[in-house]
């Protein structure tokens, strides 16, 4: 109720005190907005306070008569590892790569593995108090930079949040586990760091320069409808695919900057409206070269390649070979290259040989030669796996399947899993709408959503109920209708709450709201529509991993890094 409390006044404050805006002025970013932490004042009208106070009596009275003792769907002896493995000195959780889910390893093995890895890819020896020293210099020259840009007015919606100055980066690594043997990648948590907040805003701009970048891809969906968009293939097409060597940690800082740099410039007479040029540039020195993390007693500075965990690490990779693509691959192989799109570190293309045998092996020597960067290419064939599709040439024709990987473990939600009823409808849905459009033929489809039944049966659901499911879904699929109106921002209030299954359920909440609240808010709001949200409470994985490295005394990660420790 409180959150509703502090929405309802926030509305009416903003609906009865009028604030003058200049048109031509960014006044609000989505993607840079900052939770507030202004309390509006108590409403002036006060048949709207009375509403909310009669909504908060009436939950109150009615979830008093749901309460009850409920046993957990964790054993004791489950929550009692839950409570432990956290923070075990012997043994660590983290989670596996490609959802393969949750592992256990042994800590001083883990440890080990990160030492390892910082000290081959990333990073110089242990700064400890010159990282932080160096970090505090940065932030201060990131401070002047924001106070220079204040000249122009699109530059005043940088990061407005209050991010802790001097709070570092976490690294971490979740397990390959697809791999043999297994590896790890390395992760950086920026999240909540001062230069995270002016990589975000960094990000804004980058992302505005996607239509500049030829072999832009979204997702799968955006490859499909390019791919619907081709027709017949010419007799000799053949398909291929490319992959990154560890894209992000062999970018080299310096050269990346300066390409990026200079085609920022060649683009200045196109660039968006009003787009920060000088700004972007600077701010992209700024983040990408003081990238400082800690793990556990060490502080470190990343010194080769994208800075990681930071907002504007995909789309700055993205843009910095699209400088080579964009500039070179594509004027000079042209006439090869009948389609030609990336997914980060991910190529994927149509190849015509055109009657010149030795264009393939120079196509792929002149993809290898910009910066450190280099690829492993798959040579053309008719059929190849991209992202989640196997796309092959079938009679000079694009026909796609569902690409699903050997080792995926396919670990849906269970029915014993506290989550709201409706939840599990919205994602047999989704799914089904994923292999709809992912599969050419009818057949394929429906062998993925008998493979989607037999597997939620064997999470634990009923077949029977799963079978409602998956044909109520197929049929909205057959027979789509046209989506209702979303109404607008100010024309809609939600009801957060965090759900457990002795709630009160969405269609009573409904209720009472529109007995206490609906007419009041309607009329004198403009408000004509509640949605319940409903937010999670910790899951598993929050229980059992933490960013910060847990370190056992006497085997700290000092020790491993320095060797004292094997």
């Amino acid at each position: 109720m409180n959150r509703l409390r502090r929405d309802v006044r926030r509305i009416f404050f903003f609906k009865y005190n009028h604030f003058e805006e200049d048109p031509g002025e960014i006044s609000y970013i989505q993607e840079l907005y900052h939770k507030s932490d202004w309390d509006p004042p108590t409403c002036r009208d006060a048949d709207i306070e009375e509403a909310m106070d009669n909504l908060e009596s009436s939950l109150q009275f009615y979830q008093s008569r749901r309460n009850k003792p409920t046993p957990s769907n964790l054993t004791p002896r489950q929550w009692r590892l839950t409570k432990t493995l956290k923070c075990d000195d012997d043994f660590i959780s983290i989670e596996a790569d490609k959802n393969l889910g949750g592992c256990i390893l042994l800590r001083d093995t883990y440890n080990t593995r990160e030492a390892n890895r910082i000290q081959s890819k990333l990073c110089s020896d242990v700064l400890s108090f010159a990282a932080k020293w160096r970090a505090r210099r940065a932030i201060s020259k990131a401070e002047t930079v924001y106070l220079q840009r204040s000249v122009d007015r699109d530059d005043s919606m940088l990061p407005t949040g209050e991010p802790k100055p001097y709070q570092f980066a976490r690294f971490r690594m979740s397990l390959k586990a697809h791999k043999t043997p297994w590896k790890m990648r390395p992760i950086v948590c920026c999240a909540g760091t001062f230069m995270n907040s002016l990589s975000c805003w960094l990000d804004y701009w980058l992302q505005k320069l996607k239509p500049f970048v030829p072999t832009y891809l979204r997702d799968s969906h955006d490859l499909l409808d390019k791919l619907r968009e081709l027709g017949p293939l010419p007799p000799d097409a053949k398909l291929f695919t490319a992959d990154a060597n560890s894209m992000y940690t062999n970018i080299d800082t310096d050269h990346a900057i300066d390409v990026i740099s200079l085609w920022l410039d060649s683009l200045r007479g196109q660039l968006p409206d009003r787009f920060p040029l000088d700004a972007v540039k600077e701010a992209m020195s700024l983040v990408m070269r003081n990238n400082v993390f800690e793990w556990g007693d060490c502080y470190f500075l990343q010194l080769l390649g994208t800075a990681m965990g930071t907002s504007a690490a995909c789309m700055w990779a993205t843009i910095y070979f699209a400088v080579h693509e964009a500039g070179h691959l594509i004027p000079t192989y042209n006439q090869h290259l009948l389609v030609f799109l990336r997914f980060i570190d991910d190529i994927f293309g149509i190849w015509i040989d055109a009657d010149d045998a030795t264009a393939w092996d120079t196509f792929k020597a002149d993809t290898n030669n910009f910066g450190i960067l280099t690829w492993e290419f798959e040579e053309p064939s008719n059929s190849v796996d991209f992202l989640d599709l196997t796309i092959s040439i079938e009679n000079n024709s694009i026909v796609t399947k569902t690409y699903q990987k050997a080792m995926n473990l396919y670990q849906y939600i269970p029915p014993t899993s506290a989550h709201p009823p409706g939840m599990m409808k919205g994602i047999i849905y989704g799914l089904l709408r994923n292999y709809k459009l992912q599969n050419t033929r009818e057949s394929d489809y429906l062998d993925m959503a008998e493979l989607l039944f037999r597997r939620h049966v064997a999470r634990g659901w009923s077949k029977a109920v799963m079978k409602e499911y998956i044909l109520s879904a197929d049929m909205k699929l057959r027979n789509p209708t046209p989506k209702p109106a979303t109404p607008t921002n100010d024309a809609r209030l939600f009801l957060h709450t965090e759900y457990h299954p002795n709630d009160l359920p969405k269609h009573e909440l409904r209720t009472l709201y529109n007995v206490h609240c609906k007419d009041v808010f309607e009329s004198t709001l403009g408000i004509d529509q509640v949605t319940v949200a409903y937010s999670r409470p910790k899951n598993i994985k929050d229980m059992v991993t933490k960013a910060k490295l847990h370190q056992a005394e006497g085997r700290e990660a000092s020790k491993f890094y320095s060797g004292e420790l094997p």
